[in-house]
């Protein structure tokens, strides 16, 4: 009644092996991504410490950086006051459709740097 349970053993063995081998190939794909992005990260990284003392790209960031983070401070201030304090409130216009992403562009990249800076100093 019981003679079929020796053949039991082979047949888990290779249901086993055959998981394992699945598990490997996802477990060797799931390094090489995050070698990837380790490795992506890292060039990031050293490009910006290697431009960071440089005068003139300094410069260029916070020229264009200065008329977002100006747009942005007037939209939050007529936001604020508009019920308060009408007279108060300067009248922003929007950006032209070509370039209305640029500000979330540039605080997409100061939030970011901020966030580097962060994991720098931790």
């Amino acid at each position: 009644m019981l003679s079929w349970i020796p053949l039991l053993g082979p047949i888990i063995q290779g249901m086993t092996s055959i998981v394992t081998s699945l598990t490997n190939e996802k477990i060797t794909q799931l390094n090489t991504s995050a070698a990837t992005v380790i490795a992506e990260t890292q060039a990031s990284v050293q490009i910006i410490q290697a431009t960071n003392d440089d005068i003139c790209l300094r410069i260029l960031r916070d020229a264009l950086c200065l008329p977002v983070v100006a747009w942005t401070m007037l939209i939050g201030w007529d936001t604020i006051m508009v019920r308060t304090y009408p007279k108060w409130v300067f009248i922003v216009e929007k950006y032209p459709p070509s370039i209305e992403y640029l500000p979330y562009a540039v605080i997409t990249f100061l939030l970011g740097n901020i966030g580097i800076n962060a994991w720098k100093h931790r």
